[in-house]
């Protein structure tokens, strides 16, 4: 079968196909981590729901049952074998599972290469169209992604190369029939383009009404076994996947996500793969619109793009099944203009030049890809404590968003590190309060909010990594080799300011004696899912971080309140609150008290407050302010304690992000 592959292949087509292949396998190994949370949450967390190798964290689409659940069920046969062969490493069960995705999706594209080239008469321009379609810079990055579109977008490429293949028979369509099925399974947005390549089989290519009946069988058959039977299997109901997902996100608008203007997919078709490589693909797009619109693959893509641009919530990832089609596209268009100018010189001198460009262009793309993880890098911390300190304690200080588990403040099961504690934080003013002794002690935060994470008390307006060595410490290394981190920003549409900085602490008990350091007890919250008390406090009116706050005024006097009992700090002789505020007005009466009760009612109850206005006079933006309280002498007879902003004024005072410690 593979001398028969090879025969009448060139050399240096074979060249391409070996030198591609390796580039897959290096970006599969390279790119760890996860383009998007759903290709975590979504895929691995669920198949932990029956692998019973580590606690998932289940999102919220699984309870509504509206994910196809063939991707998890192949996850869930890889961490079965994992376990079978005590493979426990999840970065190293991740990278396998990377792996396979870019050996499917390297076929997908080696088969439609091979079969859609016989439309180009011009044998160097198919050694144009082969290196393009499996070396174009982000096409082997997005052929790793273990993820739905990737799954999608590659199924499609089977059915396609099937339907451009040379011979026409049962067998064939019973085949294509399957592929289509899998590539909607994979991905129901899927089903844009298989209906847009189907109406074009149909009008265009002129197929008659009976060349459907197979593949639609083998369809609705595939569908029924794969799709509806493995969802009811792992559901544990029988399940119509398409019909939820359609009637919940009807319900629940997709623009609760974020949404984006109708131009966003226009503006990122140009911008997100390189202008230099964009702009001509725009300008294709358009000239087959209007010289070729009976073009194949443009009957796949304007059904996909237009319902996408119509759809409230948008991101880019949305397009990468079709990113496979772009050198098609391209391919159309070169061979167009080809055929009309193919004797021309000014032609073939400038369709070198564009292509040596082109090609340097992309290999610059191409190396960008292979020296760093995938997305924004988010475990880029996480497995280095994976390969280096695996079994010892670590404890990990995370500006906003920086979390090296997971995202949206949500921790993986599947690369959850058991010896690891993650504390968020949001100055370093504070930042001795959340060290621990006997770990290693790790603060991580992205570029983008490091400067803020100084803006306040002695450190305010200081070089933030001249503070980190002040405070012990020591710059260890960021997500992106400092080398790329500028081309990042052209070749995909990364955001620089994501840049995930890792410090070590090599410094000794900063802030505390060693008995005081041993016993502190932390408490934080940031308004965001809090289990503290007085929630209905929490408005989405002004905030510092994340989405809420908790505004205080006359007529709700009483902010978010921590509220525990004392036998957790009975030993405490002191403490401490670090927080931001934001007060509409400069009045004297806003405070944060501390009250110590005494259920039993032997002793009278202690309460003691600190005046926000003598900490700062600023009104109308976020200070950040730390309040220090002596705890009375026999605190440890009391039961319980109260921790809370108070003002019974009218004018409202925000507050945020709010950090007790018990010394």
């Amino acid at each position: 079968m593979l001398n028969r592959f090879l025969s009448g292949i060139k050399p240096i087509d074979i060249l391409i196909y070996v030198l591609s292949f390796a580039v897959f396998m290096v970006t599969a190994v390279v790119n760890y981590g996860y383009h998007h949370a759903d290709e975590l949450f979504q895929i691995i967390e669920y198949a932990g729901i029956k692998s019973e190798t580590f606690t998932p964290l289940v999102a919220w689409e699984y309870d509504v049952q509206i994910r196809p659940m063939l991707q998890p069920t192949i996850c869930l046969a890889f961490l079965k074998f994992f376990s079978a062969i005590s493979l426990t490493d999840p970065y190293i069960q991740a990278m396998i599972m990377r792996i396979f995705a870019a050996v499917i999706s390297y076929l997908a594209i080696v088969l439609f290469v091979r079969n859609t080239s016989r439309k180009i008469s011009n044998p160097r321009l198919r050694t144009v169209y082969l290196a393009i379609s499996l070396l174009l810079w982000f096409i082997p990055y997005i052929a790793c992604r273990f993820s739905s579109e990737t799954f999608g977008g590659a199924f499609l490429l089977f059915a396609m190369s099937i339907y451009f293949s040379d011979k026409e028979d049962t067998k064939r369509k019973v085949l294509m029939g399957v592929c289509l099925a899998l590539s909607f399974i994979f991905r129901f947005q899927m089903g844009l383009a298989i209906f847009g390549f189907g109406l074009w089989a149909l009008l265009i290519d002129k197929k008659g009404w009976k060349f459907f009946i197979v593949p639609i069988v083998s369809f609705v058959v595939t569908y029924a076994l794969l799709g509806v039977g493995v969802d009811s299997w792992f559901y544990g109901d029988f399940v119509f996947a398409p019909y939820k997902y359609v009637k919940v996100n009807s319900e629940v608008s997709a623009a609760k996500f974020g949404s984006g203007p109708w131009w966003f997919y226009l503006y990122n078709l140009v911008s997100y793969p390189t202008y230099f490589i964009g702009v001509p693909l725009a300008i294709a797009i358009v000239y087959l619109l209007v010289r070729s619109p009976k073009n194949p693959y443009l009957w796949c893509i304007i059904p996909f793009f237009v319902v996408h641009s119509i759809i409230a919530h948008k991101e880019v990832r949305f397009l990468f099944p079709m990113a496979f089609l772009v050198p098609a596209i391209f391919m159309s268009v070169v061979e167009c203009i080809d055929k009309k100018w193919h004797e021309k010189k000014s032609w073939k001198i400038s369709f070198y030049v564009l292509l040596s460009a082109f090609a340097l262009v992309n290999i610059v793309g191409l190396g960008v890809n292979m020296s760093k993880s995938a997305g924004y890098q988010k475990f880029y911390l996480a497995k280095y404590i994976n390969d280096n300190l695996r079994d010892k304690p670590v404890n990990i200080i995370h500006g906003p968003d920086s979390n090296p588990y997971g995202p949206f403040g949500a921790i993986s099961g599947f690369y959850r590190n058991e010896n690891a504690t993650m504390q968020k934080f949001t100055n370093l003013y504070g930042i001795g309060y959340l060290l621990r002794s006997g770990a290693e002690n790790f603060f991580t935060c992205r570029k983008c909010d490091l400067e803020k994470m100084v803006c306040v008390g002695e450190f305010e307006g200081r070089n933030p990594f001249d503070v980190l060595q002040e405070l012990g410490f020591e710059y260890q290394s960021q997500s992106i080799p400092k080398f790329t981190e500028k081309l990042c920003e052209y070749y995909s549409g990364y955001d620089t300011g994501m840049v995930l900085y890792v410090f070590r602490y090599v410094g000794d008990k900063y802030g505390f004696d060693e008995s005081q350091f041993k016993k502190a007890v932390f408490y934080y919250n940031d308004c965001e899912n809090s289990d503290w008390g007085q929630t209905e406090t929490i408005t989405s009116e002004k905030y510092y971080s994340g989405g809420h706050s908790s505004v205080v005024y006359a007529d709700s006097r009483y902010g978010i309140t921590l509220e525990d009992s004392i036998n957790k700090v009975s030993w405490a002789k002191h403490m401490s609150v670090v927080l931001q505020v934001n007060q509409t007005d400069e009045i004297r009466d806003p405070c944060l008290a501390l009250e110590i009760v005494d259920d039993t009612g032997v002793r009278e109850n202690v309460w003691d407050s600190r005046k926000i206005l003598d900490k700062t006079k600023r009104t109308n933006e976020w200070v950040k302010i730390v309040m220090d309280f002596d705890l009375p002498d026999n605190f440890g007879e009391y039961t319980n304690f109260k921790v809370y902003p108070f003002n019974p004024i009218e004018a409202p005072v925000y507050f945020d992000d709010i950090f007790i410690v018990f010394y």
